[in-house]
């Protein structure tokens, strides 16, 4: 049985790392700069705060404020440098040594144990088909840090993290689809149409770093091609700490098509939590984020409906609570 785990921005926020954009603006805003270019884009964060929580989304949307690939260069390479600071300062400031790392080999060996009791069964019926097999766990990061490895050890390849009916589970590694915070960091859009300066459509300098897709065949690493591979193989699918956002359509995409041919998914999600006394009240949740999902894979309406049967939503479940309490502490911002 082949699981794979998507993990996107919200794996490091749970653990306490202030990673979000927002916390990022807070401290690019302070660094200062004598380039007209960069304080422009300064002062269009601070004005639309809101709607730059999606910094690669709205990037494409500022493309149309940016008069050549001169500047485009400027900005791009300024905001990219600033959050890799960022995002290394934070990463070496935390202590991992408050994280239960035996939890975190149980949450990726057995998530549907963070379900409700109707969709753990489903799933553990599910994994009966390879009962007698190996079990074999993926991950593909979403994320700049290196937060998984430095929780799982560097040598993540064959490393055994459990076991179920007399074999083993397996992780088979971990791959960085947007690469490091120092390394082929890949920043931007899913495609041209979230580029708003149409100048831009046709320029391959602009395209290669800002579309995500092309960035990656840019850079030759193959690592978007093991991604897509990892997914059509796996039997089920975990999403956890994603926004699902547009600019990752791509691989929204691929993991719909997946999911017409026997697959599974579980969407781990992060909600406003509901009165135990109207429980009921998740469904309606669940069934929107489900829905926002479908949407986004590009399937005709009556594949939808076959393959929703196929998913599951995790609202609000203990998923990768893996900080000891007794030893956590604040962490320290720049």
């Amino acid at each position: 049985m082949n699981v794979l785990f998507l993990i996107g921005n919200g794996f490091d926020l749970n653990l306490g790392m202030k990673t979000s954009y927002s916390d990022f603006y807070k401290y690019y805003k302070e660094v200062h700069k004598d380039s007209v270019p960069i304080r422009k884009l300064k002062e269009e964060i601070s004005r639309n705060f809101k709607n730059w929580s999606d910094l690669e989304l709205e990037l494409g949307r500022y493309t149309e404020k940016i008069e050549s690939t001169q500047q485009f260069d400027e900005i791009f390479e300024d905001i990219g440098e600033e959050l890799s600071k960022y995002l290394q300062h934070e990463e070496d400031q935390f202590d991992f040594s408050k994280v239960d790392k035996k939890k975190l080999h149980d949450f990726l060996s057995f998530p549907e144990n963070s379900l409700p009791d109707a969709d753990r069964i489903r799933i553990t019926s599910l994994r009966d088909r390879w009962k007698s097999l190996p079990w074999y766990v993926r991950i593909v990061t979403f994320n700049y840090t290196r937060t998984l490895e430095k929780l799982l050890g560097d040598k993540t390849n064959k490393l055994q993290i459990g076991s179920h009916h007399n074999s083993g589970i397996v992780l088979q590694g971990i791959e960085h689809i947007h690469g490091y915070a120092n390394d082929r960091m890949v920043m931007g859009v899913n495609d041209i149409s979230q580029i708003k300066n149409t100048a831009f459509h046709n320029n391959q300098d602009v395209i290669e770093a800002l579309v995500k897709s092309s960035c990656n065949q840019a850079t030759r690493h193959n690592k978007d091609i093991l991604c897509k591979e990892q997914i059509s193989s796996a039997h089920l699918i975990c999403i956890y700490g994603s926004s699902l956002g547009d600019t990752d359509i791509l691989w929204w995409e691929l993991i719909g098509k997946r999911l017409t041919n026997d697959c599974h998914l579980i969407i781990f999600s992060k909600g406003e939590e509901i009165n135990p006394r109207i429980a009921y009240k998740k469904g309606r949740i669940e069934r929107a984020i489900k829905e926002s999902f479908l949407n986004k894979t590009n399937l005709p309406e009556e594949t939808k409906r076959k393959i929703e049967k196929n998913i599951i939503i995790g609202l609000n479940t203990d998923m990768f609570s893996i900080v000891n309490k007794r030893s956590d502490h604040a962490v320290k911002v720049i």
